[in-house]
């Protein structure tokens, strides 16, 4: 994915700029195992999907081209349950599968889609990736007519309603979600437009669209079952993680004061001392829900963020690998054992190049999967092999100037026939591209 700041590299720092692409394994594990089977008896492909998580103070979510949904934090943070959210999603799902979106595939350019959706969505569009993985340099998004991209009729959003039912029925899952979450947006219907939430306004709402939309879901045979309640326990973490990163540590340590000594409580503690530099008291409250969940991939991932933020390269790897082989295909786990292991002062390039690749099977656009890719190559002294790498980077950046002058280095440097092949796709691409647009 193009545009993206991790949940990790932001110690110190008071809040995440409202705007980014968040990018965290625990977080996306827990939303497309929900999407998937949406996707899947929505008729289709769970492969396709690009889910975009936006850190944002504004509830709303958008599907878009490129079978892509964007949902924004505050849906979760501010959802009444796990079923609202779901409900959002296979309504979003529902706009996929109608063919909604299908009218914008010819007019966005497809390097400019999360700066557009962005816009879509009320916020700026984030653009990161920086060499030592901090948080990305923010810019501002692309800033375009709200009716213009992914603002739908009445009869579209109806639709996608009935058919968010239909998909969560043949799931067996309930749809009292997405009845209680409409029913929120309808009290909002006589506000001005300045006091109602984003997804309002994006999303055209009428009390005949609600009736239709409980009718439908009082015309179930079965009215659905609730989810595993393991979900709706990793839900509340998700909520927990993601308030303890966007919050100020402060605010994080008075909501969750150590008199509390829950699972969540103390998982909350441990982000907000990370966040403010407390390594001792940070591990502190993690190291015991490791020794009570000694298989949660993603308690050792924090874990290894947090060493690895704190100059503990050798021991950040350790947490990493143990969160790798509870989750071995989790890429973004795997992505960051590969940078830690290009910190330690002695490391198998040969090993690392291999786990890249593995990564890059399933982030193709990940920039800093590219970018340390190129780290590697250049230890190496392959400077063909460097250059494309840095091709592939600019251009999951959105940059087609640097994509083609690296890509035209690559051909003069590069000795594979695979890579050489590569970097003339890349500048036959940006060439085509830059005679269309003029």
């Amino acid at each position: 994915m193009s545009f993206f700041v991790t949940l990790k590299s932001v110690q110190a720092a008071p809040v995440i700029q409202e705007g980014s692409i968040i990018r965290d394994s625990e977080i996306e594990a827990i939303l497309l195992e929900i999407m998937h089977p949406i996707f899947r008896v929505a008729g289709l492909d769970p492969k396709l999907l690009n889910l975009y998580i936006v850190a944002s103070s504004e509830i709303n979510a958008a599907a878009s081209i490129d079978f892509s949904i964007f949902i924004n934090t505050a849906l979760i943070t501010k959802a009444k349950n796990l079923d609202e959210v779901v409900g959002v999603l296979a309504h979003e799902t529902g706009h996929l599968s109608l063919g909604h979106v299908a009218r914008f595939q010819d007019s966005i350019n497809r390097s400019s889609l999360i700066a557009m959706a962005s816009a879509a969505l009320g916020i700026v569009a984030a653009i990161a990736g920086s060499p030592d993985a901090a948080m990305g340099a923010m810019m501002a998004g692309q800033q375009i007519a709200m009716g213009s991209l992914m603002h739908y009729s009445q009869g579209q959003e109806a639709s996608a309603d009935q058919a968010a039912v239909r998909f969560l029925d043949k799931l067996g899952w309930t749809a009292k979600g997405l009845e209680s979450f409409m029913a929120y947006l309808a009290k909002q219907e006589l506000r001005s437009v300045d006091r109602q939430d984003a997804y309002m306004r994006t999303h055209p709402l009428s009390s005949l669209r609600v009736d239709m939309l409980n009718s439908a879901i009082g015309q179930l045979k079965t009215q659905g079952k609730p989810l595993p309640s393991r979900l709706y326990e990793r839900f509340d973490r998700m909520v927990v993680k993601i308030k303890a990163f966007m919050n100020s540590p402060m605010t994080t340590l008075i909501q969750h004061p150590p008199s509390k000594t829950t699972t969540l409580d103390r998982y909350a503690r441990a982000i907000a001392y990370y966040r403010n530099g407390d390594l001792q008291r940070s591990l502190m409250e993690l190291d015991p829900l490791l020794d009570q969940n000694p298989k949660d991939p993603y308690l050792h991932e924090l874990k290894g963020q947090i060493l690895f933020e704190n100059g503990k390269v050798a021991e950040a790897y350790a947490a990493y690998q143990r969160a790798l082989s509870l989750a071995p295909d989790n890429p973004l786990i795997r992505l960051s054992a590969v940078q830690a292991a290009l910190e330690l002062p002695q490391v198998d390039l040969t090993k690392e190049l291999r786990e890249l690749h593995l990564v890059l099977r399933k982030e193709s656009k990940n920039p800093m999967a590219w970018h340390l890719l190129a780290v590697i190559h250049g230890r190496q002294g392959n400077k063909g092999l460097l250059a494309l790498a840095l091709s592939e980077k600019a251009l999951t950046l959105g940059n087609p100037e640097l994509a083609l002058s690296q890509a035209k280095r690559a051909l003069h440097l590069a000795k594979e026939k695979t890579a050489l092949v590569r970097a003339n796709d890349i500048v036959r691409l940006i060439l085509s591209e830059q005679k269309k647009n003029g």
